[in-house]
């Protein structure tokens, strides 16, 4: 193919970053994709008297004094060594700084379940869908959150309207809280679908079919966009509720990576540049791991689903990182969160965070189903520019409702 792929992405900085080959192999034979360049009590007893007794007689002119000697008896003062009280002292800390952590802990894990768990201003979706002969109820204990992962560099900043950025990694992250079964769904970036239009000002225009991609570049860059994006997915899964969003900036996929060390993967693509084959075991930190789940091949009309399954690898191999050293170490959760806060949007808040964290825990997750939707990419018929081949995919119906049956619904029968 001779003509460029999609004029609104711009793969000049994937190119840059992938000429910095220092170092990148390691002894164990793992290619390390790294970016070289970043950086008293006291007890005391009283003591007891014993008074002598005066008794006068009336009888006589002289006075009979019996007096006692006072008879003096004291018990030893017993006194904690200092060791102990220090370290009563602290165990007394420790007991109320316990109670204060777990009382935050379940205030936050109650208040994320509430917001998770209210649906019922969602979409339009349906109650009891019937399929090949069998009803099936739609499982509200499922939540869902959108992942998307956006590019804004080459489109600017919202100013101008459809330049808000785009959203190349679109996935939907669910899980059963009943049963602990958590899935990640992949949406290849160029799924055509009805995305809402509106104008600098916010204000609904139409809609319009394009690639799901587009739909964040209609809005204002953050919120807007992310519920642009958000609905469009949701239309995509025959309306199912998503009412929770995640969106990451390309710039915060380095730091997030490495804040968990790094993540270890099998390459699904050749990068010529770095001597990288499919199959070889890649550890990826810094810059490269941007370059990982963003890189592609221009040059052919497919090229966007080889990208959207390492997306899909890469969250699944980070998810079975954090999983273990979240079990380790709960302070991870919040240590992650603060760090993602610098490089993304979201309507999700620690409360969310902690709840989806207690359910890894409490239900024992240690990994993640993995699904893309499967469907027919081809090349668009539209002449906007003629210079350029626009990719558009197609989902397949029926295997993209068997995939949200098995997602968000219960067989009844």
């Amino acid at each position: 193919m001779n003509k460029p792929i999609d004029p609104n992405l711009n793969d000049d900085l994937e190119l840059d970053i992938l000429n910095d080959t220092d170092d990148l192999i390691s002894g164990d034979n793992t290619i390390d994709m790294s970016d070289n360049s970043k950086e008293g009590l006291t007890l005391t007893f009283q003591e007891e008297h014993h008074h002598s007794h005066h008794r006068h007689s009336s009888g006589s002119h002289h006075h009979s004094h019996r007096s006692h000697s006072h008879s003096h008896r004291k018990k030893k003062k017993q006194k904690l060594p200092t060791a102990a009280k220090i370290a009563i002292a602290f165990l007394v800390l420790m007991l109320v700084a316990v109670i204060s952590v777990v009382g935050v802990f379940f205030f936050l894990e109650q208040k994320g379940k509430n917001s998770f768990t209210n649906v019922t201003t969602q979409t339009n979706y349906e109650e009891v869908i019937e399929h090949e002969g069998h009803k099936y109820v739609y499982n509200k204990d499922v939540v869902a959150i959108a992942f998307i992962g956006v590019d804004k560099r080459e489109l600017g900043t919202g100013d101008t309207i459809g330049t808000a950025g785009q959203a190349d990694a679109d996935i939907v992250l669910t899980v059963d809280t009943k049963t602990g079964r958590a899935k990640a769904i992949s949406i290849p970036r160029d799924t055509m679908v009805d995305v809402d239009l509106y104008s600098e000002n916010n204000i609904f225009l139409r809609n319009e079919t394009l690639q799901l991609c587009l739909s964040f570049a209609y809005g204002d860059g953050k919120a807007s966009s992310a519920n642009n994006v958000t609905t469009s997915i949701s239309r995509i899964l025959y309306n199912v509720p998503i009412n929770k969003y995640f969106v990451l900036d390309l710039d915060g996929i380095a730091p997030i990576n490495d804040a968990i060390g790094g993540v270890t993967v099998e390459s699904l693509y050749n990068f010529e540049n770095l001597g990288i084959k499919v199959g070889d075991k890649v550890h990826l930190t810094g810059d490269m791991t941007e370059s990982y789940v963003r890189q592609r091949d221009m040059q052919t009309i497919d090229a966007s689903l080889n990208r959207t399954a390492r997306q899909t690898q890469y969250i699944k191999a980070f998810a079975n990182q954090l999983l273990p050293a979240v079990l380790n170490d709960f302070s991870t959760v919040s240590r992650l969160y603060n760090t993602a806060a610098d490089y993304s949007t979201t309507n999700m808040d620690l409360s969310n965070v902690t709840y989806l964290a207690s359910l890894l825990v409490s239900k024992g997750i240690r990994d993640f189903e993995t699904e893309t939707l499967q469907g027919e990419m081809k090349e668009s018929e539209r002449t906007d520019y003629a210079d350029y081949v626009y990719a558009e995919f197609y989902p397949d119906e029926e295997l993209t409702l068997e995939t949200v049956l098995d997602t968000f619904y219960t067989q009844v029968d």
